[in-house]
């Protein structure tokens, strides 16, 4: 994958941004965070591959990620809180690039949160993406909702969203049904249980 910067300073620069922008005595990332940052430019890099816009990939395979590509960089902090996440569940680190996301981007994906390999944010604003089960192709645009039904243990009442759903500007998924595969859901449109 082609960097805009390399990865010891892309690591400085979101370190930077989080600590100025949520100042506290947490301003030590340790080495899983250097991993986490690791595991998800992998993952950025073979999710970009399946992106046909020239920013991301092209026609041989390369890919590409800057830093100043907003949209690429908020799939970049979801990867980089999900994989500090699983890899060592740190709370704080994971807490401030989750709040990272919704400060440069208005941007809700909760590093717990279990996106495809493979998707698409495209001028994301607004959007809460929220606990759902997810399959790869998903596309999602700005002002977007996925949320829970409530109710019940979150394992048994969140959605189950198909293969290549397009989610347009403005639409929302609420409650705990079915989305199937290769479902568009139009601009400012209610998918309700």
């Amino acid at each position: 994958m082609e960097l805009s910067m390399n990865k010891n300073d892309l690591f400085e620069y979101v370190r930077t941004q989080a600590n100025t922008f949520f100042p506290d005595k947490h301003n030590v990332w340790e080495s899983d965070a250097k991993i986490a940052m690791d595991t998800a430019i992998q993952r950025m890099e073979n999710c970009f591959k399946y992106i046909s816009f020239p920013a991301y990939s092209n026609d041989k395979g390369q890919t590409f990620f800057s830093h100043l590509h907003a949209d690429q960089y908020a799939t970049f902090l979801y990867f980089f809180s999900n994989s500090l996440w699983k890899l060592s569940e740190n709370k704080v680190i994971c807490d401030k690039l989750l709040y990272l996301n919704r400060t440069l981007n208005s941007l809700f994906i909760s590093y717990k949160c279990g996106m495809p390999d493979v998707f698409f944010l495209g001028h994301p604003v607004g959007s809460i993406i929220g606990n759902a089960k997810y399959n790869v192709f998903l596309v999602v645009f700005q002002n977007v909702t996925i949320n829970t039904g409530g109710g019940g243990t979150l394992s048994n009442q969140v959605p189950l969203i198909g293969k290549g759903v397009f989610l347009g500007a403005g639409s929302k998924i609420i409650g705990d049904k079915t989305v199937g595969n290769r479902v568009s859901i139009g601009v400012d449109a209610v998918v309700y249980n």
